[in-house]
């Protein structure tokens, strides 16, 4: 077999455009058809859940791919309008498709831009010289057909997905070595499962009861593509729904005719997921003690077969509505870190577990050296862009540290059981990492970049301080870089 090299991807995907990076570094991707697919139709760019698989892909991303310069947008655009536009540039301009295609990948992944916008979308057309096109019926047809034949190959709804000259396909982010050996036609090894984007997701559905009205309810969830865990008894349900976050909670009334666990759930849990009750037959009586103890819909199988997914895509739907809310109430609009009165609430948590296992617990405040003269001569915008750069950094350090946003130029980061010899070798680390964005302070010479100074106190936790002594340590130690200079990092101990 003898074909053009193709590859499938989305403009939503890191790992994608890092591919598109890579290639273009080995002169290759003038060789190769991309072929552009809707990797999560459905995603929005306010679903948190979407947003929560990107962040973590990201992360992947950074450290997969060290050596490219990738930025988190933390949101997802329209896959599929930029698709047709895209596909549409590619058959009117030919000599143009690359470069507009590569205007669009770093837009979104590198100035962290909604591409979607039809506003900036346009103004990327205008820059490009491409704003006169029209979409063809053979174009649609085209994008069509990638979509089935990636959808139907056995890629596991991964992308990318590369093919050689020779048919061979290869799922995943490569590096050089290999995209070079791989379009050579000679055989490489498959990558982990972690160098490829898979933003296939199924709602998660917890379930009690076994009666015949629980059989309909199962098989109308398995024919909907629903992930539904059957629980064999409340406790065992309890269990589960406090410890992951479920779409729905659907519950057999005979099997808890006293709503026994929904009294418990609502008690000992804040979610958002919809309690749901279900019978074959379900009286006002019965529906009113329901609504009295906080359910939110009672369903009555017998007469609401064809209603039934509706209706529970309808509490799905208000449930993401409710956690967008609640994400906004904890979390900073820019970076998606904690908001500082959420940082200080898992602080306090964080002290009171370190205090009952006896073990260590450091904070890192982080300040953005002369934010204030950056914004006064570049303007709050570029100083937000800044901002993201450097929220980038620390969402890519370690997974296991907490980080929040303090105040508009201060950030917080919370280490948990870290050996304290080490705390000054993290510091460096983000510090010679934020140095690596060159963010420049004076844009005409380049040589004067954008710095942090940290702040750092730790302690063996004890009942006789409090998070807040912790904290207004690190604060301490933050003040005392500054009679030092910019990008410093001073440690102190708590006793």
């Amino acid at each position: 077999m003898n074909q053009r090299p193709f590859v499938y991807a989305d403009i939503n995907c890191p790992f994608c455009f890092v591919l598109h990076e890579r290639l273009k570094n080995l002169d290759l991707i003038n060789e190769i058809e991309w072929r552009l697919v809707e990797h999560a139709p459905s995603a929005t760019v306010q679903e948190l859940k979407y947003i929560d698989i990107l962040n973590a892909e990201f992360k992947a991303v950074i450290d997969k791919a060290p050596d490219i310069e990738i930025h988190n947008p933390k949101f997802m655009v329209n896959t599929s309008m930029l698709n047709e536009t895209l596909n549409a540039v590619s058959g009117c301009y030919p000599d143009k498709a690359l470069e507009f295609r590569d205007a669009l990948y770093r837009a979104l992944w590198i100035e962290n831009l909604d591409i979607s916008d039809p506003t900036i979308l346009d103004s990327l057309l205008v820059k490009y010289g491409v704003d006169e096109f029209e979409f063809s019926e053979q174009q649609q047809v085209q994008l069509l057909q990638w979509q089935s034949g990636w959808e139907k190959g056995d890629f596991g709804h991964k992308v990318p997905v590369l093919a050689n000259g020779a048919g061979d396909s290869i799922t995943g982010l490569q590096n050089e070595s290999t995209l070079r050996s791989f379009f050579k036609n000679e055989a490489v090894q498959q990558v982990d499962q972690y160098s490829a984007c898979n933003l296939k997701f199924n709602e998660k559905v917890f379930m009690l009861g076994d009666s015949l009205s629980s059989q309909v309810v199962s098989s109308y969830l398995s024919h909907a593509e629903y992930d539904f865990y059957k629980l064999e008894s409340q406790d065992a349900l309890l269990s589960k729904a406090l410890k992951q976050n479920g779409a729905l909670i659907l519950v057999e009334h005979q099997a808890d005719p006293d709503f026994k666990f929904c009294k418990q759930f609502r008690a000992m849990s804040q979610s958002t997921t919809p309690v749901i009750y279900y019978s074959d037959k379900l009286t006002d009586k019965v529906e009113a003690q329901g609504f009295a103890v906080g359910v939110s819909d009672m369903l009555d199988v017998s007469r609401q077969k064809e209603s039934l997914l509706g209706r529970l895509a309808m509490h799905i739907r208000t449930k993401h509505q409710l956690d967008i809310i609640s994400g906004y109430a904890t979390h900073d609009a820019l970076t998606g870190f904690y908001n500082r009165r959420e940082i200080e609430r898992v602080l306090q948590r964080s002290w009171q577990t370190a205090c009952r296992y006896s073990i260590e617990l450091t904070v890192f405040l982080i300040d953005v050296d002369d934010l204030k003269k950056y914004n006064l001569k570049y303007g709050y915008a570029a100083g937000d862009e800044a901002l993201m750069g450097i929220a980038n950094v620390l969402s890519a350090g370690r997974s296991e540290d907490i980080v929040g946003r303090f105040s508009g130029e201060e950030f917080v980061m919370i280490l948990h059981n870290t050996p304290e010899k080490e705390l000054l070798k993290i510091a460096n680390r983000i510090q010679n990492n934020i140095l690596s964005r060159k963010i420049c302070y004076n844009k005409d010479d380049g040589n004067d970049f954008v710095t942090v100074s940290i702040g750092i106190s730790t302690t063996l936790a004890n009942k006789a301080n409090n998070y807040t002594d912790l904290l207004a340590l690190a604060d301490t130690a933050l003040n005392e870089t500054k009679t030092l200079g910019r990008n410093q990092a001073i440690k102190l101990r708590m006793a």
